[in-house]
């Protein structure tokens, strides 16, 4: 970029700020202000003690934007390196320290240089986000591509909400969904995604990280080709879709769908996983919607962890076979309520395999999958997930039915499935009642 289009980014960021800072409250251009106000709180057109004035304040902020007058000492742009003698501290930079901390500046130093091109970058920001009235949601990706896109979308809806305001859009979404969808259009290689969220504040600024990992990228292209996968990921975004008592959106399906792939920092991984035992430990194992939901999760588990489901297929057909055998509705809420955690699965398959071979069955060889399978971590309760979604597509291979058989006097048949992601980290923690 020369000079002339710094100028007339710099036009642009100054009519829309002092449109904003000069708006009536309700208005759209209000609403822009509540986006600049999360992220500049103490700056000239956020303050509030603000000019009302448009033309006092769009002095101000051209100031703000200007070129470098080099007046005072050269120093390197703390962002770029680029040679500028601008100091900005916290008013007109976002996410940066609140005003609690101490000494967050070097000593003896007024400011942090910045140059006029990482100050306008700094105030164009809020364009190319996810922003709300409270905080803004940037990305980041190795794909420039997806950068790009993710950008270009929210420069437009950025337009939007300087015109009509929050109002203006569609309720109870949010950023995963788009960075899918740009990641799909965009992404030719695995390329791993993080969203950073923050909010700089007079208090206490905060930021949230969620990141989407490399795999996803082949997790994203290779579901339309498979018809039941692609058909598992729109049952699975109806099933999260919430609306309130009057009809309005709560919660975007798709947005919501979105976020299961996505690992907040410091939470549990692999919550898509973990959804789908969820919703599918009260389907029957012949139902539609069950085969889907295996689908999903077998492509999930081959992109995000290089791993085949198919492994479990000896003891999916033991498990199958055992339920088979007599009182199938008892047996299957036993495998069930004992299918999220190690030690309670290692007791039951050493009851149900030696059950099989005192009635004369032949009991395949296990061993080559039961370390993974009994494990604790994150290994051993991804693969128990994968096998509960085999032991279903067994069931209906060997057209086994839950709902048809007699019913058996189980008192625990309404009680929760246990499968905690966390249950199994260490085998001290585990619950061996």
């Amino acid at each position: 970029m020369d000079d002339a289009d710094l100028d007339r980014l710099a036009a642009r960021i100054v009519a829309d700020v002092v449109a904003a800072a000069t708006a009536a409250t309700g208005s759209g251009a209000y609403d822009w202000w509540k986006v600049l106000f999360a992220l500049y709180p103490n700056s000239k057109p956020t303050h509030a003690k603000r000019v009302r004035d448009p033309a006092v304040l769009a002095e101000d902020v051209t100031a703000l934007l200007a070129a470098d007058g080099w007046q005072g000492p050269v120093r390197p742009c703390v962002f770029c390196g680029a040679a500028c003698t601008v100091l900005w501290a916290k008013s007109t930079l976002p996410m940066f320290d609140s005003l609690r901390a101490i000494n967050t500046l070097p000593p003896r130093v007024a400011g942090w240089p910045v140059c006029r091109s990482c100050r306008l970058a700094v105030w164009a920001l809020p364009y190319g986000a996810w922003v709300t009235a409270g905080s803004a949601t940037v990305l980041t990706c190795e794909a420039d591509g997806v950068e790009r896109a993710f950008v270009a979308r929210h420069v437009r809806r950025a337009a939007r909400i300087g015109q009509l305001g929050f109002e203006g859009l569609a309720s109870g979404r949010g950023p995963e969904a788009e960075v899918l969808r740009a990641l799909r259009a965009h992404a030719d290689a695995p390329a791993p995604a993080v969203l950073w969220t923050f909010k700089n504040d007079n208090q206490e600024p905060w930021l949230r990280v969620s990141a989407i990992r490399a795999g996803a990228v082949g997790f994203l292209h290779r579901m339309p080709a498979d018809p039941d996968c692609a058909a598992g990921w729109s049952a699975l975004k109806r099933a999260l879709h919430r609306t309130g008592s009057s009809g309005e959106v709560v919660l975007d399906g798709a947005t919501a769908a979105a976020r299961t792939l996505f690992d907040p920092d410091q939470a549990p991984t692999d919550r898509l996983l973990d959804l789908l035992w969820r919703l599918s430990r009260n389907d029957e194992p012949s139902s539609l919607r069950m085969w889907r939901w295996r689908a999903l999760a077998a492509l999930y588990v081959k992109e995000m962890h290089a791993m085949d489901p198919q492994r479990l297929r000896p003891v999916a057909e033991l498990i199958a076979r055992w339920i088979a055998a007599d009182s199938r509705r008892g047996r299957f809420n036993e495998y069930r309520r004992a299918a999220g955690s190690a030690y309670p699965l290692s007791r039951l398959l050493v009851e149900m395999s030696a059950r099989l071979y005192r009635d004369g069955h032949v009991v395949g060889d296990l061993t080559d999958v039961t370390p993974e399978l009994l494990a604790a971590g994150e290994q051993g309760w991804r693969t128990r997930a994968c096998l509960w979604f085999e032991v279903m597509a067994e069931l209906h291979r060997q057209g086994v039915t839950i709902s048809e058989s007699p019913l058996e006097d189980d008192t625990d048949e309404e009680a929760p499935t246990r499968f905690d992601p966390l249950a199994d980290e260490a085998e001290a923690d585990e619950d061996y009642a």
